[in-house]
């Protein structure tokens, strides 16, 4: 009994914070039919499992005063979820005015569904509370026979054409474009999948016990903790959406990662120029995207800072030898820069640098573009021979004039 209370009422509660999330979320759209559906659709998944839960039945039976009344309290929500499921993915896939005319039906067939459960179920006799084998019990009992049939298909159908609805959805052309959406779809499909095969199971158990074979009730008793697990999919559906085109893709977090410590040796050799702009804000140490795009602007700044000392004989020298080397445009470029910023960073400098005022230094937001340039330049500052011979040539005319 405690495995039962525990996974409902987790996987209830789970649902009453997703449904208090898109009631605040969505409160400025509350005409729309699409929201409508939306939060039906969550109320009455996380109340039916809530409900479920044998500690909850007690009550509920205890407060009615009709034994077994949370069967079909619960029932009723079931029957309504996968209703409110329905026409939640009909209002996805067509115009609103077109979906309507589906979605009246679905409205109408399954208010007409929950009406002649509850007439069906005060028409029979089911005295005695049952907490969690309610549908095995009563198997046999001509009305509650049919109020489970009802409820049964009610449920495979509407869960059945959420999960049709979803993965062809999920196929269109025009949300291929949109990946978090296409995911999202799919993931409200595989929700869909575990109180459809709850479904099935129940059903086919039922037709067992019609049969007189009871050697299946086990399997009754176990298929709802399947279908309060659909609450998981459902809330990670919802969620793809709305945060998965805010999170960086794995693999550009390693990408940032290996661009943060290719610059990392360059950053340490220039640091001296002005340490004090050196900055991690609070929280962003572990974030590659933060530490790369602070290691762009700071190297930025102290370039800005080194130029007035740039050598043009360092640079011709470092281009001469990079032109002999056959390099391409981009690694020329980037082995003089990294000669320029070799020599200017380590000569004494007979003058201040001047600088950027602190209030000019802003943390950037997309400086992608700048990503790969620092890192040949790093590189170069740090392994390339080109650069070595440059600052090496030009020690030796300084020192040469020196002594003239």
């Amino acid at each position: 009994m405690a495995i039962f209370n525990l996974i409902y009422l987790s996987c209830g509660i789970v649902g009453l914070l997703l449904l208090a999330y898109k009631i605040r979320a969505l409160r400025s759209s509350w005409g729309s039919p699409r929201v409508v559906a939306l939060i039906s659709t969550v109320f009455f998944s996380a109340f039916a499992v809530l409900f479920a839960a044998p500690a909850n039945i007690t009550w509920i039976n205890w407060v009615s005063g009709v034994p077994n009344f949370s069967a079909l309290l619960v029932y009723s929500l079931v029957v309504c979820f996968a209703g409110a499921a329905f026409a939640l993915v009909l209002y996805w896939r067509y115009p609103a005015a077109q979906a309507w005319h589906r979605v009246r039906l679905i409205v109408v067939s399954y208010t007409t569904i929950v009406a002649t459960m509850v007439v069906l179920f005060f028409k029979s006799e089911v005295d005695e509370e049952r907490q969690i084998d309610f549908d095995t019990h009563y198997a046999t009992q001509p009305t509650i026979a049919v109020f489970l049939f009802i409820y049964l298909v009610a449920t495979m159908v509407g869960c059945g054409g959420q999960a049709y609805h979803c993965w062809q959805g999920s196929r269109d052309p025009a949300i291929s474009a949109r990946p978090w959406l296409r995911l999202g779809l799919r993931w409200y499909c595989a929700a869909a999948l575990f109180p459809m095969a709850f479904a099935v199971i129940k059903l086919f158990v039922l037709l067992m016990d019609w049969a007189g074979e009871r050697s299946f009730d086990v399997l009754s008793t176990t298929a709802p903790l399947m279908a309060s697990l659909s609450m998981i999919p459902l809330v990670i559906a919802m969620a793809l959406p709305v945060f998965g085109p805010r999170r960086p893709s794995p693999s550009l977090w390693l990408r940032r990662w290996r661009t943060y410590f290719a610059l990392r040796p360059l950053h340490r050799a220039l640091v001296h120029v002005n340490p004090g702009i050196v900055l991690v804000a609070p929280g962003k140490f572990l974030n590659p995207h933060h530490r790369v795009r602070r290691q762009i602007i700071e190297l930025n700044d102290w370039r800005w800072a080194l130029t007035p000392y740039f050598d043009l004989n360092v640079g011709e020298a470092a281009s001469s030898r990079a032109a002999q080397a056959s390099l391409s445009k981009d690694d020329v470029a980037a082995v003089v820069e990294a000669a320029q910023l070799r020599a200017a960073g380590s000569s004494g400098r007979s003058k201040p640098a001047q600088r950027r005022p602190a209030s000019e230094i802003v943390d950037g937001t997309d400086l992608a573009t700048e990503h790969d340039r620092w890192v040949r330049i790093s590189r170069a500052y740090q392994h390339s021979p080109i650069v070595d011979a440059a600052v090496a040539d030009a020690a030796r005319v300084d020192a040469a004039g020196g002594m003239d």
